[in-house]
């Protein structure tokens, strides 16, 4: 049974039986608005198998078609009261005065004139404008049959163009934007066009099943799919299509159009993915990536000389050829060279770099998600834990301000770093207005200041670490040395101790933390404590803007003895032990 709101009035309601009613309360009482629209067919007087058969004849009943029914609504959200209904019996009406006058179209060309009318769409463009969907699978046909008409059905026009035989189209929809842009749902898939159906593609990624209705979000612009085996599947942000052209994606590296991000920060439950506590078999699928989705096409993959190679030898082998030795010189060149990456950077409105983000080295269209961040502070650390509780995540930064921002694809191969097409802007915009004067700019400028300050604090915990490492193995060096002085061992060991003295000014009294006895707040732990405020869109408060100025003052006089320790004392050891022979200790 076709339903359909009135695109010009939430309450306005239409239902088709073998006519069509309207309600105009939300469905509290309803008015027929048109006559019988169908060829008023008795199933049971019907012809098939070559002839027409007895009412106590095996029939199914429940699956067979009742026939004299509506089958598809669709008001024209151009020009108000342009209706068009189709039947499953072949008949297409159309009223231009919402239902007050009814006039049936004409046949549509090279199908039978009972063919069952799968789906209508008026165009979002033109008031004149429908498409038709036709099904006639039930006479061993199973082309498929999508029509246009610029005329309210007078005339017909079949934009099937070059669909694959065999492949009934279930649904059509028209883009807001782009009026050459279609999308069709079909027997094994989504199919688009980018030239009003003189050309199809079949969309990747969607299971091969029936898709018998699509939709588009048209605010986001996603397009969303019903499919035949109960599912609901959803393709996010197809915007990308609207810059196709006829002959694309074409021969070069293209960043399409990104639409605009919502800043927010998105709920993130401390627990396993999914639903747990449901058991295995409560589903669901999982959200799209927050954040700014970035589409970009390659025409090729950035191979080495190693992968020219192997393709060129694949083809010889192939062909059963001898495959050449490539000689010593283009061996060793193969093994200097670096792998060819593939990267996006993300710049704002001034043109300031904001974060660089990996991304696919491979032909074809790819995705990629910013997810409004910039970079984390924290020092990098490439090593992975054997296990990792749900609630621990990848370490952040702070929250890029909303705003005006842009994406521009690069290439880093063959010794070179080269921009790729053009570079494509969008804005990030908070999903509400602020509240109670909050600035949101000024709120990405003090986690900024922060992200700061834990930089540095990270970079002066590395730089500890490394000391004292070195110092574990230049004690092990020292005893290896006949030549060092024994007063060495004791510089080793002060040195040892200010290492020690710094780290517990850095983060803390190490013996009362081990005994479980309150301390100070560390200057690590009031600048990290800030920067717990990352997940929250709301200002700082008076605490946190007074930790940060305490661990800000109190950090600069500990990284600067930091540096005069590492430049002087630990310089000079490094120098006593080389002096005395010792074993190389780096």
């Amino acid at each position: 049974t076709p339903i359909l709101i009135s695109p010009h009035d939430p309450a306005r309601v239409y239902v088709g039986s073998q006519r069509l009613w309207r309600s105009d309360d939300r469905g509290n009482s309803w008015q027929a608005v048109s006559e019988d629209l169908t060829g008023d067919e008795n199933r049971y007087e019907l012809p098939f198998i070559g002839r027409t058969w007895s009412v106590d004849a095996l029939h199914d009943n429940g699956a067979m078609s009742k026939f004299a029914t509506l089958t598809a609504i669709t008001e024209s959200p151009v020009a108000e009261g342009v209706i068009y209904v189709g039947t499953d019996d072949g008949r297409i009406h159309a009223t231009a005065d919402g239902g007050k006058s009814w006039s049936q179209a004409d046949d549509l060309p090279g199908v039978d004139d009972t063919v069952f009318v799968n789906d209508m769409e008026a165009s979002v463009h033109d008031a004149d404008t429908v498409y038709a969907v036709v099904d006639a699978h039930k006479f061993g046909d199973y082309s498929p049959y999508v029509y246009v008409s610029d005329d309210r059905g007078e005339g017909w026009e079949s934009i099937s163009g070059d669909l694959p035989e065999g492949v009934i189209a279930w649904s059509i929809q028209q883009d807001h934007e782009n009026e050459n842009l279609l999308f069709l749902g079909a027997e094994d898939g989504v199919y688009f066009t980018v030239d009003s159906g003189e050309h199809w593609h079949k969309i990747g990624g969607a299971p091969r099943i029936p898709f018998r209705d699509i939709k588009l979000q048209r605010r986001d612009g996603d397009l969303v799919g019903a499919t035949f085996g109960r599912g609901v599947y959803v393709l996010d942000d197809y915007s990308a299509l609207r810059a196709l052209g006829e002959d694309s994606p074409g021969e070069t590296a293209t960043v399409f159009p990104v639409r605009d991000a919502w800043w927010y920060i998105p709920s993130v439950p401390g627990q396993a993915v999914g639903m747990p506590t449901f058991g295995s078999d409560s589903f669901r699928t999982p959200n799209p990536a927050f954040g700014a989705m970035i589409t970009y096409y390659l025409p090729e993959q950035y191979q080495t000389l190693k992968d020219v190679r192997t393709e060129n030898e694949k083809a010889l082998r192939k062909d059963g050829e001898d495959i050449p030795f490539p000689g010593w010189d283009e061996l060793t060149e193969e093994s200097y060279e670096a792998s060819p990456r593939v990267l996006l950077l993300v710049s704002d409105s001034q043109g300031r770099p904001v974060r660089w983000l990996q991304a696919a080295n491979a032909k074809g269209s790819h995705r990629t998600t910013w997810d409004l961040r910039l970079p984390a502070p924290n020092a990098v650390n490439l090593e992975q834990p054997e296990f990792k509780p749900p609630w621990v995540t990848d370490p952040i930064g702070p929250l890029a301000a909303p705003g005006t921002y842009s994406a521009q694809l690069y290439a880093v191969s063959k010794g070179t770093a080269q921009a790729l097409g053009n570079a494509q802007s969008f804005v990030v915009k908070p999903v509400r207005d602020a509240a109670n004067g909050v600035d949101y700019a000024a709120v990405a400028a003090f986690q900024l200041e922060t992200a700061e300050l834990a930089r540095r604090l990270a970079g002066a915990s590395q730089e500890l670490s490394r000391a004292t490492t070195a110092l574990t193995r230049m004690q092990a060096a020292a005893v290896r040395t006949p030549g060092v002085e024994p007063a060495l061992f004791v510089r080793l060991d002060e040195f040892g101790t200010s290492l020690q003295k710094l780290q517990a000014r850095l983060s803390g009294d190490p013996v009362r933390a081990r005994l479980d006895e309150s301390t100070p707040p560390s200057i690590t732990r009031r600048a990290f404590g800030v920067a717990a405020g990352w997940n929250t869109t709301q200002p700082p408060t008076d605490t946190q803007r007074r930790d940060l100025e305490l661990a800000r003052s109190e950090f600069a006089a500990v990284n600067a003895d930091l540096n005069a320790l590492l430049a002087g004392e630990l310089a000079a050891l490094e120098k006593a032990l080389a002096d005395a022979g010792a074993p190389s200790w780096r």
